[in-house]
């Protein structure tokens, strides 16, 4: 059995896909996915379905899941909408609604709608902490905050997501990495940015900190 976390899937279904094969994800491992897995790509629905369908994945919500409930669930909001196209929503909106049954719609927001910004998991008496954006208390801090490259969390263990690598390492044009910091892991390795050569979805195995790339 390993425990092991992903990050800003954004629609692209087949590099998750060959994640789980290269990890060789099986029933016994628990996999944790730190948020954003809607969005600029085009397969961000069938991705939510698929985790929702399985035990074994967990799922922490991000702020582009944050947009699609402010838009669709019943706590929705004007300005939410136009949020929510301004970073690449349109097309998971128009799958939701005009090419998903209203039952799978339901399905998913319900899903989303009940998932946490923040969750911990112990692997081998270490405790980390899962949060999309920044280590908080507060709700939009944990979903939308940004991690810089010198912040120092101490003696804490998070892992975040949200923040492309990219930004932090300041290594543009290379294959983006996961970034080390000081109290902090970072595993937006740039997914959804379609147009982009060095991105890849990075994967951490919690038992022995192996990383993994597609």
């Amino acid at each position: 059995m390993a425990t092991y976390v992903m990050s800003d899937i954004h629609g692209e279904i087949d590099r998750y896909h060959k994640m789980l094969e290269l990890i060789n994800f099986s029933s016994d491992d628990q996999l944790y996915i730190i948020g954003d897995v809607i969005d600029r790509g085009a397969d961000g629905v069938s991705i939510l379905l698929e985790i929702i369908d399985k035990g074994n994945v967990h799922f922490i919500i991000g702020n582009h899941e944050d947009m699609m409930l402010g838009t669709l669930s019943k706590d929705s909001y004007p300005e939410a909408r136009s949020l929510w196209r301004q970073n690449g929503g349109a097309k998971t909106r128009r799958e939701l609604l005009y090419h998903r049954t209203t039952a799978e719609r339901i399905k998913i927001l319900k899903y989303c709608y009940s998932r946490p910004a923040m969750e911990s998991v112990e692997v081998n008496g270490m405790m980390w902490t899962l949060v999309h954006g920044r280590p908080s208390t507060k709700f939009l801090d944990m979903i939308w905050g940004r991690v810089e490259a010198d912040d120092d969390f101490g003696n804490a263990h998070y892992i975040v997501g949200h923040t492309p690598t990219c930004y932090l390492t300041k290594r543009y044009k290379e294959p983006y990495h996961i970034f080390h910091g000081k109290g902090f892991l970072c595993i937006d390795c740039g997914c959804g940015n379609l147009t982009n050569p060095y991105r890849r979805l990075a994967c951490l195995r919690l038992d022995d900190m192996a990383e993994y790339y597609v």
